[in-house]
């Protein structure tokens, strides 16, 4: 791929002038990439890319893939789990443990009901302001969950991409909440998705079952109904990395941070200290 060619792109998917004064450092990136020899798939796609939201999307891949390759961490992409399945898995990182990291991205980008919403605002006061008293913060929350889910298995509960769960594979869906209730998502959001309301203090509850959380027998048949839905991933996703752009590093070329929260019934907390640990050194924490 050559510079011209991601300016075609930029133009061709809707970018603005901004995003054209960000193709230098943009190329820079996929140029870097391209050295290894290992992205020729990811770097074909950007280059066939014809609508903004699959181009926001391989965007992710790039600075993603960028932010480990640039430390000197390789990584492997469209990887697959199964030889016999069809599906592939994004990332794969083999740490000097030998544990062998597989990672698979999705970017979570902004509902239209949220947008609607932000325009209506707007028309009416010439600005808007994230009052999140106006917005269903528990059917956001649900959305992540399902995101996460339609990453592992069908509507029927069928495995569709992770298909090991040996000893040294630690499976893991990396989402971009960057855009998440309206911009507002934080740790405590990130817990109820993954664990509930019984890991967050009251006033940040919201009636969330968590995609970890372990059901009781006294907990109400919905909670029931959850847990048996969301056994599957609770047996095979060892964590979810939530991820988030970080403030004034570029719209098109940016770096990440992120919240990495494990699943205990699969890694205990020592060994994912030596799992991710070479995640959340390339990918920092979010303050």
């Amino acid at each position: 791929m050559e510079r011209q060619n991601l300016i075609n792109v930029i133009q061709r998917v809707g970018g603005q002038q901004s995003g054209l004064a960000e193709s230098d450092a943009l190329w820079r990136k996929i140029d870097f990439l391209q050295q290894t020899n290992r992205y020729s798939q990811l770097i074909k796609q950007l280059t066939k890319a014809n609508d903004r939201s699959n181009f926001l999307a391989l965007l992710l891949e790039i600075n993603f893939a960028f932010q480990f390759e640039s430390r000197g961490l390789e990584l492997r992409y469209e990887v697959k789990q199964n030889s016999q399945r069809q599906s592939s898995i994004d990332f794969l990182r083999q740490t000097s443990n030998g544990d062998q990291i597989y990672l698979e991205l999705r970017l979570l980008q902004q509902t239209k009901t949220f947008t609607d919403w932000i325009k209506k605002q707007l028309e009416r006061f010439q600005a808007y302001v994230a009052d999140l008293k106006s917005i269903d913060e528990q059917n956001e929350i649900v959305r992540i969950q399902s995101t996460v889910l339609s990453k592992v298995q069908d509507r029927k509960g069928n495995p569709i991409k992770f298909f090991t769960t040996a000893t040294n594979a630690v499976n893991i869906v990396a989402i971009d909440a960057t855009d998440s209730l309206l911009k507002t998502i934080d740790i405590h959001d990130c817990m109820l998705a993954t664990h509930g309301d019984p890991s967050v203090e009251e006033q940040f509850r919201r009636g969330v079952f968590g995609l970890f959380q372990k059901v009781k027998t006294d907990d109400s048949k919905e909670s029931q109904d959850l847990a048996a839905k969301y056994k599957h991933i609770r047996n095979t996703l060892h964590g979810v990395l939530f991820l988030f752009k970080v403030p004034n590093t570029g719209d098109l070329a940016y770096e990440l941070e992120c919240f990495l929260i494990s699943n205990p019934v699969l890694i205990s907390t020592d060994r994912a200290a030596v799992a991710f640990e070479e995640i959340v050194r390339t990918i920092p924490r979010r303050n």
